[in-house]
């Protein structure tokens, strides 16, 4: 079972590029990403950064293209974060690549600027329920089996990590 973590407040990280705005409730970040009310446990409560939006004002503000990124960065107590990125709109795993994920957390984790916060070292995958199924589970094991910083998690497997 996965350790719980405690959700801090996200304004004392340094992001390259955060505006207040970007700093959301964990309940409409996931609901903007595709995820299902039924799944989604989190309140607006919950602040987590949305780095899609993050990436969108550098793209503008330094006029190129977009970078990848994980959807979201929450800061958990101790001056450490964890990254998760949203797939719920996907309808298999099959299609999931190693290397646009791997780009993502590095990108990701190239945007933090404050020393003093460390990544969990999880990168967490989200997915709908029923696209999460135990067949989907081994065969993502098997895909990511060199790369033991995922994990794939259904919403509400996410939400249980945070007490």
């Amino acid at each position: 079972m996965e350790s719980k973590y405690k959700i801090d407040n996200p304004t004392n990280i340094r992001i390259n590029g955060l505006l207040p705005a970007d700093i959301k409730g964990l309940r409409t970040i996931l609901k903007n990403e595709g995820c299902i009310d039924s799944e989604n446990k989190f309140t607006d409560k919950e602040k987590a950064i949305a780095l899609d939006d993050v990436q969108k004002h550098l793209s503008q503000k330094n006029s190129n293209n977009k970078k990848s990124s994980a959807d979201i960065l929450i800061c958990v107590v101790k001056n450490k974060y964890l990254l998760a990125d949203a797939k719920f709109n996907q309808k298999n795993v099959e299609n999931l690549d190693d290397k646009e994920l791997k780009k993502k957390l590095n990108d990701s984790k190239s945007l933090i600027q404050s020393d003093d916060f460390q990544f969990m070292n999880a990168f967490y995958v989200l997915f709908k329920g029923k696209i999460l199924t135990e067949k989907a589970r081994r065969k993502l094991k098997q895909m990511f089996i060199s790369s033991p910083t995922y994990r794939f998690l259904n919403a509400i497997e996410f939400h249980n990590l945070f007490e």
